[in-house]
C-alpha cells in the first residue's frame, strides 16, 4: 500500500498529495521536510483506500406560481 507524507504546518504544499511506494522513502522525505524546514510538523501515513463521488447537477424551468383566490372584503 502506497504511503504520504503530510506536512500539517503548511497543508498547501503540493507535495502532501505525493505517493511513496514503501514506508522508508515516505521517510527519508519526511526527515528532507524537517531537514529544510526545522520547525515543520510532519507524519507519514499509509494509504488504506481512496475515495471519490459523482455529483449530478440538473437545471430547469421553474413552476409558475398558483394564483390566491381573491377573497372578498367584509361588509360594514
Amino acid at each position: 500500500m502506497p504511503y504520504v507524507v503530510i506536512n500539517t504546518t503548511n497543508p498547501y504544499d503540493p507535495e502532501n498529495q505525493t505517493r511513496y511506494a514503501t514506508q522508508t522513502e515516505a521517510d527519508a522525505r519526511a526527515r528532507q521536510i524537517l531537514n529544510q524546514f526545522p520547525t515543520a510538523q510532519v507524519s507519514t501515513a499509509q494509504v488504506l483506500k481512496d475515495y471519490s463521488a459523482k455529483v449530478s447537477i440538473t437545471a430547469k424551468d421553474p413552476a409558475e406560481p398558483m394564483a390566491e383566490p381573491e377573497t372578498e372584503a367584509p361588509a360594514a
